[in-house]
């Protein structure tokens, strides 16, 4: 029997990025993000053999996105791209947009990786049926071929961006940001 925890290889790194260094927590973020993806992809090879413990790494996965994905997304969102703007050039300041427009884009394909799932889950069809099987790899496909895309072009531009333009004071003003949206003390 394959366990949830097989399917999530969750393996945070030890020693990791804080809250306190912003940029390089963001970038950290990236690859606990790429882990949930690689899940989602795998959790579908074992949706219609082994559903019920397919479903529970996808809830699994969903649980981080819905509160760490959303905390990551308020993060850039409300602290570094307002930051970046007042400082970069249009070509520069399109690409702070486009990385914005992305992020709907993935809520919008997330939204329906999890209706599909939620079918899955509410269906009696024991083993989940091919066809929905098939909509879940291709909407999770689709997620995750976006987002990848995304979180490359946000550690190789938008990273260098910050490190480039931001000052000490902005970066601990981020930092204790970050930790307030968590309920931390700054």
């Amino acid at each position: 029997m394959i366990t949830p925890e097989q399917l999530i290889h969750q393996k945070d790194q030890p020693g990791g990025s804080t809250l306190d260094q912003p940029l390089e927590h963001l970038s950290a973020c990236h690859r606990r993000i790429e882990q949930r993806l690689a899940t989602l992809e795998r959790a579908a090879d074992y949706l219609e053999h082994r559903r019920e413990e397919a479903l529970e790494a996808i809830s699994a996965c969903f649980r981080f996105f819905d509160s760490n994905g959303v905390l990551h997304t308020a993060d850039e969102e409300q602290s570094v791209f307002p930051r970046l703007r007042t400082r970069l050039n249009e070509a520069d300041l399109e690409f702070i947009q486009s990385l914005e427009g992305q992020h709907r884009e993935a809520n919008l394909i997330y939204a329906e990786v999890k209706r599909i799932a939620c079918e899955i889950e509410a269906s009696s069809e024991q083993p989940a049926s091919a066809d929905v099987v098939a909509r879940y790899r291709t909407a999770t496909g689709r997620f995750c071929e976006l987002y990848r895309a995304h979180m490359a072009a946000e550690d190789q531009t938008l990273i260098a961006f910050g490190r480039r333009v931001l000052t000490g004071p902005e970066l601990r003003q981020i930092s204790a940001e970050m930790k307030q949206r968590r309920g931390l003390s700054a």
